[in-house]
């Protein structure tokens, strides 16, 4: 793969913004946890995208101008003199108290018309800066766990798991931390059916123990199951969604011995 090429490609803008895939997202994050050139690219994105939210000015549409004119008509022609008139101001009241005149009514009309556009682009902007907040939050967490989970592999035992008879090109690999966590990386297998759902075996003094179920909807396809101290092999099978107390052999995909 051609970094360069790769990162220009427009992938990483569109993951900043959560406009990609789950299948491209999770090529991306693996790129990212062997690669410090992308992953600094993802970083270089996320900073041009928050300067480019704060930046932005709230500008009223061109037509608002026009509209507050017409709403401030401070003088009107009396037809066939072409005189200018100016507006009389109302007489007061009883109570010595005088109204409002019509050019100030307009006007106040006017400025509440321009404030109110005004509240509600601040508000739509406000919720703009708050999604992009919470989808940096959402990214520097996702960054946080790869570096994270390329430690734990970084320190662990690679044991690759090939197809059997009946998936001969099937491929896993699970990682066995010094820590004694495991952790399921899928390579090639299908998803699975409907109702159906991975299931991790660990071979223990030649008695299969569940390791745990992999769930298809999770962020990343290295996922971490349960935990186990001594191991003679690992396996996975296809079992009913929930899992089975013992593994079903005729629907076994993967194994290999450490």
């Amino acid at each position: 793969m051609d970094i360069k090429t790769y990162i220009s490609s427009g992938v990483i803008e569109a993951y900043v913004t959560g406009n990609i895939s789950p299948e491209e997202s999770s090529i991306l994050e693996c790129v990212m946890k062997n690669n410090a050139e992308v992953m600094q690219a993802v970083f270089e994105v996320q900073q041009i995208f928050e300067q480019l939210a704060t930046s932005q000015a709230i500008s009223p549409p061109v037509h608002l101008k026009d509209e507050i004119l017409k709403k401030i008509d401070f003088n009107r022609t009396v037809e066939g003199t072409g005189r200018i008139v100016p507006l009389k101001l109302e007489k007061a009241n009883k109570e010595n108290n005088f109204s409002m005149p019509i050019w100030m009514k307009a006007a106040s009309v006017a400025v509440l018309f321009g404030l109110g556009y005004m509240g509600y682009e601040v508000g739509s902007k406000s919720a703009e800066l708050e999604k992009i907040a919470k989808n940096n939050t959402e990214l520097s967490t996702k960054v946080s766990n790869l570096e994270e989970m390329n430690s734990i592999i970084m320190n662990s035992k690679r044991i690759e798991l090939k197809g059997v008879e009946s998936h001969p090109e099937m491929l896993a690999d699970v990682y066995w931390h010094t820590s004694k966590k495991v952790f399921l990386e899928m390579k090639n297998l299908p998803a699975a059916p409907s109702g159906k759902q991975y299931q991790l075996w660990a071979i223990v003094d030649g008695k299969p123990v569940d390791m745990g179920m992999y769930s298809a909807k999770a962020d990343s396809t290295v996922q971490e199951m349960k935990s186990v101290d001594n191991a003679q092999a690992f396996a996975v099978t296809l079992e009913k969604e929930g899992g089975n107390s013992t593994p079903t052999m005729e629907e076994m995909y993967v194994m290999g011995t450490i």
